[in-house]
């Protein structure tokens, strides 16, 4: 019987903080980087908070129409920030993102981390929902996180340096029906992120990376609303069933998303994942164990289309065209 190779077996999966992600082991490891992360009152915000604070990050924390716990900034430095600044900002808007990426220029005088956490999210057929709240729901998904970036990255182009930290969703790389704003707009984060990886990789920016991810599924309060009875109990009859009890399988640890972001931001697998999309409940350490294999496949950790036969989606099919039709001339009857 023929060995497989290591590169043939999953990752790990995992739901809770592990070994190679353990915050003691990166314990001052971002000591005084000046690290935005939008969204930080919800449960995946303070956890992304917290981690960093472990690092030893500056803090710009921002909020929208929840100011964060109390409790947060004293947790936060007694793990070790360097500092910790709460900002109101809606990053839908165009001024608000301004506001916030320059405040914490003139504060800190750089910025080294970006985390594009804020999201919104909801439940309901596409063709009753208010277009004016899908569109909302696109600005602050996709609008938001493209402003903080296209207002940062000069920024990390000048200092040679930069990481970008988009949290999509599992949502944005499948079709799920009731939730076609929100798929839509992390299908386009997961893209815009790699596009943009592809922009700085042309020009050899080699030490400015992103990445997006899906954080797990943690019972942050944007999710209990969406799958509340009430809110299940609003869909046609015939699709509730596929939601009763959807949060059941909400149980993964909104540290481990935060551990991973650390360890993706020092740089561990900047050579492996810049640019693409992963999945935190991804054990880390087995996927960059396998990093040739993953460089050297554009469809792996990214999002693809497949044809039948293994049709590329671009280019000339492999072993080349098996002919050609003949010219035709419309509306040659």
């Amino acid at each position: 019987m023929t060995e497989k190779s290591p590169h043939q077996f999953p990752p790990r999966f995992r739901s809770d903080v592990y070994p190679f992600i353990y915050p003691e082991k990166f314990k001052g490891s971002l000591r005084d980087l000046v690290t935005i992360i939008t969204g930080a009152s919800g449960a995946i915000g303070q956890g992304l908070a917290e981690s960093f604070a472990v690092a030893g990050a500056k803090l710009v924390l921002t909020y929208n129409n929840t100011p964060p716990p109390a409790a947060l900034e004293e947790r936060c430095l007694r793990f070790g920030a360097s500092s910790v600044t709460f900002v109101k900002c809606n990053v839908a808007e165009l001024e608000g993102c301004e506001a916030l990426v320059n405040e914490a220029l003139s504060t800190h005088g750089r910025v080294d981390i970006l985390i594009n956490n804020a999201g919104a999210n909801g439940l309901g057929p596409m063709h009753t929902q208010n277009p004016l709240s899908f569109i909302s729901d696109l600005a602050v998904n996709l609008h938001g996180p493209y402003f903080l970036m296209r207002l940062l990255l000069p920024h990390f182009r000048t200092q040679s340096s930069g990481c970008i930290l988009n949290i999509a969703s599992r949502a944005g790389t499948v079709t799920m029906p009731y939730s076609t704003s929100y798929c839509a707009s992390k299908a386009a984060l997961i893209n815009l992120t790699a596009c943009v990886q592809k922009e700085l990789d042309v020009e050899s920016f080699r030490d400015v990376h992103l990445y997006s991810l899906h954080p797990g599924g943690i019972k942050s309060a944007m999710t209990l609303k969406k799958y509340a009875e009430e809110s299940v109990a609003n869909l046609p009859e015939q699709a509730r069933k596929w939601f009763t009890n959807m949060l059941d399988v909400y149980n993964d640890s909104p540290y481990l998303n935060g551990m991973v972001c650390v360890a993706l931001a020092t740089g561990v697998g900047k050579d492996t994942l810049r640019g693409r999309y992963l999945d935190v409940g991804q054990d880390l350490e087995d996927v960059l164990a396998q990093g040739e294999t993953v460089k050297a496949s554009s469809e792996l950790y990214a999002l693809h289309a497949t044809f039948l036969g293994g049709l590329k989606n671009a280019g000339i099919p492999e072993g080349g065209y098996f002919g050609r039709d003949e010219s035709w001339v419309f509306p040659g009857y």
